[in-house]
């Protein structure tokens, strides 16, 4: 909010104080109210989610199979005993996959209490599209209202609302992820931008962006390392403006502590990646082809052209994104053109830089200019997609409208002649209509999944993720062993003879008995990834691997014997849960704390239903 802003609404609260209620007239002003403004952007976020609210179930594309055989496993999994799901046994016709030990686990969670609730899967999956984007518009409008006036952030929330990164991921990705982990970001951003700078320590501020970064990486860990990422440079910025110690150790202290309460999934999903084949699949995509965006594949591809297209309709997503950056492109001119009127208006006039240096750096890395640092740094490369950027490039755009809306707001106070401006805010209203008619358009283009296929595809499935396949056997030729064509026995004894009894076979347990007269070797149909612990009669035993597949094999005398064969966590997965309940009871300490310092007030209802009018010193002294 701008000085002079903040200083006219004091003085006309005041003024109307020191009046008798009935000389106070109110002139009506567009979302002037609280409630106005809630109701509004609620009703935004209905008609963006309304189609799979209101009518059907969840749009069809090319991955939203895969997704609810992904839920669909992590609740039976979670209720087999696997309190966090790591490995899914029915994957890669039944030799499984160690899928949730790399893939962000919160939205499974988030569909698994909603089914708890309603008792309904298509209903749980449905909520779990919706829920993300609501907290994006929560927290969307919380980040921006903390820079900008009531009337600004509410306008900049509707772009947030029909913006790319949240409409286009939900109905063209399949999957909530993104959404959810760009909600958690404006929750980071909001933490960090509100710190004071005036008090010794900051605690509510570490509190809630040590939130924000934990549930960000365990929503989705592609926007929480392009996070680190552009925090480097954005601690940079925000130090100009803080200039003190204290803000370097909360920063990192509060990233350390977000990053440690996540720690049971991240670390171990970012350190035993060298057990799949993650980084050679998904470094194998036409980096280039994806980075073409803003209309690039809009004109130059046909609709079924391309390895491009398999991702998702370019279309909409390139159309919606070029709107929306043409839209904050408007709103960089005036800002650009009156940086002396910035100085005297805005508190924190640096933050303006900010703001249009972090969206012009998130701008270029999604285009062909940043190629070469996609390139050279070989771990971008791994999250995929230049487009992912997206979710950086929006809490930056829209402040940038927020700025831009309270600097045109300032310069009305002052009568100053606004013709020019006003033609950038009737384009800014022609670009967002065009906009919600792209974002709408592109929501009843879809065919929708009937529900009876989302329970076929979270029932039978038998295939897995190639990038997620075990990297066991150091086979160059690893993709020719077609699984889907392999079907050997579960449990197979190298004594033809040899009696096997199953008695438990969960996806992280296997309990049979078997007996042969003779030595002999028992086969299991399942990859030997690092956690599987074999015990005989109770007694720990050796695992070896057949070179070819990977599968575990285990080495018997003769008799009758009992065998176990159970998912453990690594040296690495426990202490990295332990890491995280050490940082847990850390940041509940803090939270304790904070809520005994917090001082807690009752108005005085007695004196309200008097209709008392309170002094106008007493308003000068709140």
């Amino acid at each position: 909010m701008t000085e002079i802003a903040e200083k006219n609404d004091q003085e006309n609260e005041v003024s109307n104080a020191s009046l008798p209620e009935v000389l106070v007239t109110k002139q009506y002003h567009f979302l002037g109210s609280r409630i106005e403004r809630i109701v509004f952007l609620v009703l935004l976020t209905l008609l963006s989610a309304g189609p799979i609210i209101f009518d059907k179930s969840i749009p069809s594309h090319a991955d939203w199979h895969i997704h609810i055989e992904h839920a669909f496993n992590f609740k039976r999994c979670f209720w087999q005993g696997q309190l966090l799901p790591r490995w899914i046994d029915s994957q890669a016709n039944g030799y499984g996959e160690p899928i949730f030990n790399y893939y962000a686990p919160l939205v499974y969670y988030l569909f698994l209490a909603l089914e708890i609730i309603f008792r309904d899967p298509i209903l749980s999956i449905k909520w779990a599209f919706v829920i993300p984007m609501f907290l994006c518009t929560i927290f969307g409008y919380l980040y921006l209202r903390k820079h900008g006036t009531a009337l600004s952030s509410t306008i900049a929330m509707a772009f947030i609302v029909f913006s790319p990164a949240i409409h286009i991921y939900i109905y063209n990705t399949n999957w909530p992820t993104s959404t959810l982990g760009l909600a958690f970001l404006f929750l980071t951003l909001y933490g960090i931008d509100r710190f004071n700078n005036n008090l010794n320590f900051d605690l509510k501020s570490l509190l809630i962006t040590s939130t924000g970064f934990a549930c960000m990486a365990l929503a989705h860990l592609a926007t929480a390392f392009l996070f680190v990422l552009i925090s480097v440079p954005y601690f940079f910025l925000n130090l100009y403006i803080h200039r003190s110690k204290k803000f370097l150790q909360f920063y990192v202290c509060s990233l350390l502590l977000g990053a440690s309460m996540a720690g049971f999934y991240l670390f171990p999903a970012c350190l035993e990646k060298k057990f799949v084949h993650t980084d050679e699949v998904l470094t194998q995509g036409p980096l280039w082809d994806f980075s073409k965006n803003f209309l690039f594949t809009y004109l130059d591809r046909h609709r079924d052209d391309g390895y491009a297209w398999a991702i998702f309709d370019h279309r909409y997503y390139e159309v919606s994104h070029a709107l929306f950056s043409l839209a904050v492109l408007f709103c960089i001119f005036p800002l650009i053109l009156n940086l002396d009127k910035i100085k005297l208006y805005f508190k924190e006039p640096f933050r303006v830089n900010i703001a249009i240096t972090m969206f012009t750096v998130s701008f270029l890395m999604m285009t062909p200019v940043s190629l070469f640092v996609w390139l050279m740094i070989k771990p971008m490369q791994t999250v995929q997609f230049p487009w992912r950027f997206t979710a950086i490039a929006l809490p930056f755009g829209c402040l940038i409208i927020v700025y831009a809306f309270d600097l045109v707001g300032s310069l009305v106070k002052e009568k100053i002649n606004l013709t020019g401006y006003k033609i950038i805010f009737y384009c800014l209203a022609i670009i967002f209509s065009i906009l919600v008619f792209v974002d709408v358009i592109n929501m009843y283009k879809w065919k929708w999944v009937p529900e009876q296929n989302l329970l076929k595809a979270g029932i039978n499935t038998l295939w897995g993720n190639e990038e997620y396949r075990p990297k066991l056997t150091n086979d160059p030729n690893w993709k020719q062993n077609n699984f889907r064509q392999d079907f050997t026995p579960t449990v197979l004894s190298s004594f033809f003879s040899a009696d096997i009894f199953i008695k438990k076979w969960s996806s992280h347990e296997r309990i049979f008995e078997v007996f042969s007269p003779e030595q002999h070797q028992v086969r299991l149909r399942t990859f030997y990834f690092p956690g599987w612990t074999a015990y005989v009669d109770g007694v720990k035993t050796a695992i070896e691997m057949d070179p070819k597949t990977g599968a575990m094999q285990l080495s018997l005398q003769p008799g009758k014997h009992l065998v176990r064969v159970v998912f453990e966590n690594t040296s690495l997965r426990k202490a990295s849960t332990y890491i995280s309940l050490a940082a847990l009871a850390i940041y509940l300490y803090l939270l304790i704390n904070f809520l005994k310092g917090k001082k807690f007030s009752i108005p005085n209802f007695a004196k309200m239903r008097e209709g008392s009018i309170p002094n106008p010193e007493e308003v000068k002294s709140t």
